[in-house]
This record gives C-alpha cells, structure tokens and sequence, in this order.
C-alpha cells in the first residue's frame, strides 16, 4: 500500500511539473498570439487573420461531430462558456477532459479504497473540475476587464473629444490597450465593420462578461445616448470616475472581510485534509467506516459539510 501510494505521489507530482511548464508555455505563447491577432485585425488585415478576433462556434475539430453537438443543448451551453472564458477548447475537447477527470477520480478513489457510494461520489466531484476552472478562468477575465476599464473609457471619451466615432474610439482601445479589454473592443468592431449594428455589438461584450457590473453600465449608457443624444465623452468619464470610486469602495470591504474568508477556506479544507491525512498514516483508522452503515455516515457528513461551507460564504458576503 504505501510503495503504490508513494508511486501515485510521484506520478502526481511529475504531472504537475509538466503541467505548470506547459501551463506557462501556453501563456507566454497565448499572449503572443493575441497580440499578433489584434494588431493585425485592426490594422486593415481584412483577407487574413483579421477575422479571428470573432471567435468561431466550433463545437469540435470533426465536422460530423461538429454536427452531432449542435443538437445537444448542454453542448451549446459548454460552447458558451468556453466563449465567456476565452477558452481556444472545443466543446468535444472539454466533454473529453470531464471523462478523463471522471477516471482519474474513480481511480484516486480505488487507490484509496474509499468503497463504491464515496467512490461514486468521489468520481463525480471530479467531473466538475474543469467547467470549475472555466468559471473561475471567467471569472479573473471579468475582472481583469473591469479593472482595464475606466482606462478605456477614459481613452474613448479624449478620442470622442478629437472628434472621432464611436467605432474610431474601439479601435484605439483595440490598439492601446492589454488583453482581455483590447479583445472584447476589437470584436466590437470587427462586428460593426461587418455589418452589425453598433449597439448589437455593444451588447453582445456583455453577454461575453456575464456578471460584470461595469461593462452594463457602460453598455446601457452607450446604447441610450445613441437613442436620446447627448454628450457621450462627458458620459464616458463619469462612468471611468464611478467604476474607479467602486474598486476602491470594494478594495476596503475585501480587505475587512479577508479575515472570515481566511477562517473559511480553513475550516473547509480542515475534515479533507485530515481524512487524508489519516487515511494515508492511519489505513486501518477508518476501517469501521467502509462498511454500509459506514458510507452512510460518510455521505451525511459530506452533506453537512457542504452545508457549513455555503453557510460560511453566506456570512463573509456583505449585501450591498
């Protein structure tokens, strides 16, 4: 048991080497090709790769395949989620890497001999891992997009001042501006110069940060001058001044709260830990808890658990 537990743990560690080297390959190299995409699409490079920038509803690289998912509707929905994070993972590439993660679960458990119920459940936990890492990927863009924004704005609202468009204004951000805020623009306006109208592509740069605040407000503000009239530089810089205020106002409140937060990922990552800890010093510890009656106890304290961790986001969440 031990020789097999530390083969596992040498495999594991390997893996994560080589994951963390390719990891930091595929950044360096992602950063790169963006760079390379945006400039060329917004420098008039309209026969080559000026039209990547829109990214293409490619549920897989087969196209028999490609066709058979276009009638699932979770396949529609994985295809928007990988929009949402910025993934370059097809839909069938991302099902392939839930099935992986589903038998390295069922095999993490076999090894551990946690019996088939945790088993079972074990190995379903992990079919959520990576949609998980898509969230949270979402996630950092969403606010790495909020973060770039009033910059932005700013940028558009002394471009609008010079007397240039809207759709000038998106192309300077496209050009000056860091990746995710350059992309999101620069789709903006490659759609516009495709024959979408401007609002229409204002629209969709929310639907690809679901959840962001500050790209709303900017989309409803644009959407309504374009109604109503008005003077939308001066719009632009009071939307800059109100996000800017906001980070700070929530810099504070994170910096409050980091103490519950802190005490919370402690407190559910202790009974883990410890179980493992246990089960890998101890194996004959929790013996009595392999049996039928055993798995069930196991079961309601996962379920406890999973109680006492939404209670403890509930209590470090402050409603505003």
């Amino acid at each position: 048991m031990r020789q097999l537990l530390v083969i596992l743990f040498c495999v594991i560690g390997i893996g994560v080497l080589e994951g963390t080297r390719q990891l930091v390959r595929w950044s360096r190299e992602r950063r790169r090709d963006e760079l390379k995409r945006r400039l060329e699409a917004v420098a008039g490079d309209r026969s080559g790769a000026g039209a990547t920038l829109l990214r293409r509803d490619r549920l897989a690289a087969t196209p028999w395949l490609d066709a058979l998912l276009r009638h699932v509707p979770l396949a529609i929905r994985a295809e928007k989620l990988l929009s949402q994070a910025d993934s370059r993972l097809t839909v069938a590439q991302l099902f392939s890497l839930t099935a992986l993660a589903l038998c390295a679960g069922v095999a993490v458990a076999a090894v551990l001999r946690l019996g088939l119920l945790l088993g079972v459940m074990f190995g379903l936990a992990s079919t959520a891992v990576p949609y998980l890492l898509l969230v949270l990927a979402r996630t950092s863009r969403s606010r790495k997009l909020s973060e770039q924004l009033p910059e932005a704005l700013d940028m558009m609202s002394r471009s609008l001042r010079a007397g240039h468009a809207l759709t000038s204004a998106f192309q300077i951000v496209a050009t000056e501006m860091p990746d995710p805020v350059s992309i999101e623009f620069g789709r903006a306006f490659e759609s516009q110069r495709l024959g979408l109208p401007v609002h229409s592509a204002i629209v969709q740069m929310t639907e690809r940060a679901p959840g962001n605040r500050d790209l709303k407000i900017f989309a409803v503000s644009a959407v309504i001058q374009r109604e109503t009239g008005g003077n939308l530089a001066e719009i632009l810089g009071n939307i800059a001044e109100t996000i800017r205020a906001r980070y700070r106002f929530y810099g504070k409140l994170r910096a409050l709260t980091a103490e519950g937060r802190a005490s919370g990922i402690i407190l559910g990552a202790l009974p883990i830990l410890m179980a493992l800890i246990l089960r890998i010093v101890n194996p004959t510890y929790f013996l009595v808890l392999l049996s039928p009656t055993g798995q069930l106890i196991l079961a309601f304290a996962a379920g406890m658990w999973l109680i006492g961790v939404v209670w403890l986001v509930m209590l470090t969440r402050v409603d505003i």
